[in-house]
């Protein structure tokens, strides 16, 4: 109901609560609670006596009502859940899986207790970052499950680039980087067989506009840190967000793999850098020659071909 009454209001014209009444047709004593609600909210709405109310600003909160506001997307986002604090988008993720969750269902949290990356890592997740999961069935075989992170990280970086301007690298397997920093990290937890995926678990976090820890600044940076320390907003930063990545997905979805491979590289500089990669494994030392059509890393290590599915990658400055 109060998406209904947000999308009746107006900045410039007041409407009177007992014409919103009659349009939502309920009682004007519950027009009244719901304005109520929504001023609790944050959103700032004028109420005179006599015309009604009027639209003054919205929060930039992630609220599903304003995220759903004129998104335009086929897959993504058809459901939204949003909760100010939640132990892990991912975990609640998970559990939604057993109600038979519909594909492009994202959780949104203000803040993560329990926010975690890869290999079982914290994700530091306080107030005013993007905290996101997209819930996913990918149509595709197993062995291109990579892709799918291509494909969101691609997404990201378009985005990033249409709403701030921004040309974020993205290093392999699943960050993006400004200017040598962190600023996105995406955790894919996927269950498949043999043949099938079953579903994709995809989490995100991108620091948005929340403080970066004093033993990370080195290494992790945010857009607001990126935008010259202007707030960014980030309503309008996932909606386009959403979007990017409902107009790949479906490129993935239609087998489309080297469209997504192409956009991939065009955000990726690690062809022919010389890297160390940490996998289960072990650690190698080689030189990049190029992604798969899984989207497996390609490394020659002193003339042996070698192909890496997952590990933490350092670039090297020297030759070894």
């Amino acid at each position: 109901m109060r998406y209904e009454i947000l999308k009746q209001l107006d900045s410039n014209n007041f409407i009177s609560g007992e014409l919103l009444a009659k349009k939502l047709e309920v009682s004007r004593t519950a027009i009244w609670k719901h304005i109520k609600t929504l001023k609790k909210q944050g959103y700032k709405i004028e109420s005179v006596k006599n015309k009604g109310y009027r639209l003054i600003s919205k929060p930039d909160i992630l609220y599903p009502e304003e995220i759903k506001n004129n998104l335009s997307t086929k897959i993504i986002g058809k459901k939204i859940f949003y909760f100010d604090t939640i132990d892990s988008t991912n975990i609640y993720a998970k559990n939604l899986l057993k109600k038979q969750t519909g594909e492009g269902t994202v959780v949104i949290a203000g803040i993560q207790k329990k926010g975690r990356g890869r290999k079982k890592r914290q994700w530091f997740s306080p107030k005013g970052g993007l905290w996101f999961s997209i819930i996913l069935y990918p149509n595709v075989p197993p062995h291109h499950g990579m892709l799918v992170t291509m494909t969101i990280s691609v997404s990201i970086a378009i985005a990033l680039n249409k709403v701030l301007g921004f040309a974020p690298v993205i290093k392999w397997p699943n960050d993006l980087l400004l200017n040598n920093k962190k600023v996105c990290g995406i955790l894919t937890e996927l269950d498949a067989e043999i043949d099938k995926i079953n579903y994709c678990i995809v989490g995100i976090g991108i620091n948005v506009n929340n403080k970066i820890d004093p033993e990370l600044k080195d290494i992790a940076t945010s857009l607001k840190i990126e935008n010259k320390n202007k707030q960014v907003f980030k309503v309008e930063l996932l909606k386009q967000i959403l979007l990017e990545i409902d107009h790949n997905y479906i490129h993935l979805l239609n087998k489309n793999f080297n469209y997504i491979r192409n956009l991939w590289f065009s955000f990726s500089n690690i062809i022919g850098k010389k890297i160390r990669v940490n996998s289960e494994d072990g650690i190698y030392n080689g030189t990049v020659t190029g992604i798969d059509d899984s989207g497996c890393l390609m490394l020659d290590c002193s003339g042996k071909n070698m192909r890496i599915v997952s590990g933490d990658i350092t670039y090297l400055k020297n030759s070894f």
